[in-house]
Formats: C-alpha cells, sequence, structure tokens
C-alpha cells in the first residue's frame, strides 16, 4: 500500500506541475495569433495606402497577406489531423510556445520577408528561417510514431529520432518543390540566384562522358548584352542545396536536445516546453518526444500493491 501511494503522489504531483504549464502561458498563442492578423491588416491597409509610393507590387502583397492569414491556422489545424490520423485513440495537443514559435515562423518569410525586404536588408535571414523550421518541423517528426502507432507505447528513442529527421528533410524537400513550381510556372525568383566564377559541365566537355569547365570568369554576354555581375549567373541550384542543408542541421539540433535531454542535461529544462503532449484528465510529462498518460499504470500497480 505504501509503494501505491508513493507513485499516486508521483502521478499527481507530475500531473498538477504539467497543467499548470499551458495555464502560466494559457493564452499566448491565442495573443500571438491576434497580434499576427492584426499586424496582417495592418500590412494590408498600407499596402493599399501607400503601396505606390513605397514601390510595393499591391497584387502580390495581398495574395501573401491573404495566404499568410489562412497558414496562422495551422498549428491548430495539425492538432486536428494527427488526432484524425490516430483514429482519435491518441488526442496530441501542440504547447501553446511551439505554437507561436510556428506563428512567428510563417510570419518570418511571406510578411517580413518578402513584404519587409528582411530577405535582402538582413544577412542570412532566409537561412535562419530553413534552420529554425528544421528544429520545429523535427518536434512534430518525434510525435508520429506515437500517431501512427498509437497503439505501441514503447516506440524507442532512436525511432523517434530518425522519425524526426526524416520528417525534416521530406518538409524541406516539399518546400523546395514549392519554390521551383513558383519560380517555373509565375516566373518568381523564390530559388535565388548564386553568382559564381567558374563551372563545370558535361556539355562543355570536348566528347561524351568528358566534363568540360571554365574557370576564373569575369563576364557574361547575354543576347548581345553583357551582364554586370563579374560572373556566371548560377539559376538557384546553390541556394536550394543550402536551404536543405541547413533545414536538416535545424533537425539535427533537435535530435542533439533531445539526446543531451534524456541524460538530465539541466541546461535544457525549458526543452520540454516544446514537445507535444497527450491530453488527458491526468497527463504525466515524458520527455520521450510525447507527454505520456499514466493513468491507467498508476491504477494498475495500485491495484497490484493492494492485492
Amino acid at each position: 500500500m505504501k509503494r501505491s501511494s508513493q507513485t499516486e503522489k508521483k502521478v499527481f504531483s507530475s500531473a498538477n506541475g504539467f497543467e499548470k504549464r499551458p495555464s502560466a502561458k494559457k493564452n499566448c498563442a491565442d495573443y500571438g495569433f491576434c497580434a499576427a492578423q492584426i499586424f496582417i491588416a495592418l500590412t494590408t491597409a498600407v499596402s493599399l495606402l501607400f503601396g505606390k509610393k513605397l514601390g510595393w507590387n499591391l497584387r502580390e502583397n495581398m495574395l501573401i497577406c491573404i495566404m499568410t492569414s489562412v497558414l496562422l491556422f495551422s498549428p491548430w489545424l495539425a492538432e486536428h489531423v494527427l488526432i484524425a490520423v490516430a483514429d482519435r485513440v491518441l488526442r496530441v495537443s501542440f504547447p501553446p510556445i511551439l505554437k507561436l514559435l510556428f506563428m512567428l515562423l510563417i510570419m518570418g518569410g511571406p510578411i517580413f520577408g518578402k513584404i519587409y525586404k528582411f530577405y535582402y536588408i538582413i544577412p542570412f535571414w532566409d537561412k535562419s528561417l530553413h534552420v529554425s523550421s528544421g528544429f520545429l518541423f523535427a518536434v512534430i517528426g518525434a510525435v508520429l510514431p506515437d500517431v501512427l502507432d498509437s497503439g505501441n507505447k514503447s516506440h524507442s528513442h532512436a525511432l523517434k529520432l530518425v522519425s524526426a529527421l526524416s520528417f525534416t528533410l521530406a518538409i524541406a524537400a516539399v518546400w523546395e518543390f514549392y519554390e521551383y513550381a513558383m519560380d517555373t510556372f509565375f516566373g518568381m525568383d523564390m530559388q535565388q540566384d548564386t553568382i559564381v566564377s567558374g563551372i563545370n559541365s558535361y556539355l562543355l566537355g570536348s566528347e561524351k562522358g568528358v566534363a568540360g569547365s571554365i574557370p576564373d570568369i569575369q563576364s557574361v554576354i547575354v543576347n548581345g548584352e553583357e551582364l554586370s555581375i563579374n560572373g556566371y549567373l548560377d539559376i538557384g541550384l546553390i541556394d536550394t542545396m543550402q536551404d536543405m542543408l541547413v533545414c536538416t542541421l535545424g533537425g539535427i539540433c533537435y535530435c542533439v536536445c533531445f539526446i543531451l535531454c534524456e541524460h538530465g542535461v539541466k541546461l535544457l529544462g525549458k526543452f520540454n516546453s516544446l514537445l507535444p503532449y497527450r491530453s488527458s484528465a491526468m497527463p504525466c510529462f515524458d520527455r520521450s518526444g510525447i507527454c505520456s498518460d499514466e493513468t491507467g499504470r498508476t491504477d494498475e500497480g495500485s491495484n497490484t500493491s493492494a492485492a
């Protein structure tokens, strides 16, 4: 009986502590959502009133604002999708801070990056967003084994880490597909070009299977007009590969934090607040990538001890 009471006390204390975490910041995601929507509305108004004076593309900005406003619902939509995939056996909830970070990521690209020119004003703004997205999507990827196989509560940490990194790589690839499609069909330049000083290509070789090269390129002439770029214009390949690499780096950072947290590194105590958790009456926080419901095991342990 003594063992049973100690177990129940542990679960109860953990549950109380966990329940207070969302309530302490209970509305930060809601406040963030409202603030983001207000900021988008103000950006829309500025585009309509002063867009021409600022040199903004009104049609493009309107489309960006509408799409971003809709995308801000995605953290809540993802929760419902995960629940549906798990056939409602597992109810997964995102912590408010995780929702807030996803909303900042959504705002950082199209609104701040594109409309307010952060892509061109702040160095590495684009790459920092890709690193952040890699980390955040790895958080979601680590939950997928529990969602897709909700009947099994003993998934290994190795499986969760592989799932996290694989999901990050998949999202990075899908995003690059999107950028390629926008550049191809709508004449945009989402896959940003890079100036290079040399190229290697089999098309330049003296015979088939032999790569030719042009080093130290100083000038390029297109249709009789010389481009003032002091080099050759790469058409997005380097940018695409760098984006995927830094996104992967973000996923690896999550995996490292996950492993260190599992080994009790105190500096990463806040890391747990990012992890999705299982909603239930008595949730007990677990550092395995998702919060687990220990109520059933507690009852079972109580019965065993009582017997």
